[in-house]
């Protein structure tokens, strides 16, 4: 036998060497490799992902919990508060007449389910960091969020949703020269039956809006020069936090960062198109007829009380050993309650 030939005297392995011996007896140490003594599993300290942008729906259109799927909501018409009424007549004269005008609107719910099942093998291999259950759960009701907000701000970014009185468009591109947003949005303001509490623009929007020159010279007019920067610094974070931020003789502007993947473009765009949507939303919920808001969205409470619900169930004819499958469900409509209220601005 060869004198270079290592025989294994003991099968051992001790802070990180395999003792081996030659013909002679000599000892002889190797030092191990990473793949001898380790078996690439899952990473225990680290769970990478993405975080959608932070959903603003409920913010524009406040949700309004009912109990059945089908109800009947009563609005009174702007007449009662703004039309003249003939009031003056003489001492023997008839009495002139009013009536309290308002109407019921039928509204349904429609119901939004989404499910995830999970392998109970693959529940069983996962490490600690990883519960699939929690992710499936996440991953569901993030589908169903994503899905009221692109329905909340289709129906209020689209500009034949208002009354046409309410449609604004803008003097300028905000993106020219010379363009005054400042004036557009003083513009919308006026046409508002209800006094206006919100502006929503997407980040991209509220960016083209703070590069404008004469908003930066109202802004350090009013605010100093330092107004400008921190506007522009929170607009950028839109993604991490909700960004608000106001302007002197202006209702409180929102930024509505939300992103979806579109399918037909194969890009990734804003929930809200490049409008700006101005919103009427009273504190509460309407019980005096003389209070309304822009858009509610009208939600079924359910078994829960709240309008969310999930649930678990085994599926045994799946995979080899079955599963668990999880299930998240809500029902909502997002109305049109006053289209006069409020308004849009469109190209911008």
């Amino acid at each position: 036998m060869p004198d270079n030939i290592v025989r294994l005297s003991k099968d051992q392995i001790e802070d990180g060497r395999i003792e081996l011996v030659d013909r002679s007896g000599k000892r002889i140490t190797l030092a191990l490799q990473p793949s001898d003594v380790h078996d690439p599993t899952e990473l225990p300290t680290y769970l990478g992902g993405f975080k959608p942008f932070n959903f603003r729906a409920d913010e524009a259109s406040p949700v309004v919990l009912m109990d059945n799927y089908q109800d009947k909501i009563r609005n009174f018409s702007s007449n009662d508060a703004f039309r003249l009424v003939s009031v003056k007549g003489s001492p023997s004269g008839a009495i002139p007449e009013v009536d309290p005008s308002s109407s019921l609107t039928s509204i349904t719910a429609l119901d939004r389910y989404i499910g995830s099942f999970i392998p109970t093998q693959t529940e069983a291999a996962t490490g600690n960091n990883y519960q699939p259950r929690m992710a499936a759960a996440r991953r569901c009701a993030n589908a169903l969020l994503l899905d009221r907000e692109v329905d909340a701000w289709t129906l209020l970014g689209t500009n034949t949703n208002w009354a046409a009185t309410q449609r604004t468009s803008a003097t300028s591109a905000w993106t020219n020269t010379g363009a005054d947003p400042i004036l557009d949005i003083e513009t919308a303001i006026e046409k508002s039956l209800q006094p206006v509490s919100g502006l929503w623009m997407n980040q991209k929007s509220a960016h083209e809006f703070l590069r404008c020159d004469k908003v930066k010279d109202h802004m350090r007019q009013m605010l100093g020069d330092s107004a400008v920067d921190r506007a522009v610094a929170n607009v950028a974070d839109a993604g991490a936090q909700n960004v608000d931020f106001r302007i002197p003789g202006l209702p409180p502007i929102h930024v509505a960062a939300s992103k979806y993947w579109n399918e037909t473009g194969s890009s990734y765009d804003y929930v809200l198109g490049d409008v700006v949507v101005l919103t009427c939303v009273p504190a509460g919920v309407p019980m005096d007829g003389e209070t309304i808001a822009s858009s509610y969205t009208f939600r079924v409470k359910g078994p829960s009380g709240t309008g969310y619900e999930t649930r678990e169930f085994f599926v045994p004819n799946r995979g080899p050993q079955g599963g668990t499958f999880v299930v998240v469900s809500m029902a909502d409509i997002a109305t049109m309650t006053a289209n006069t209220a409020g308004g849009i601005i469109t190209g911008i």
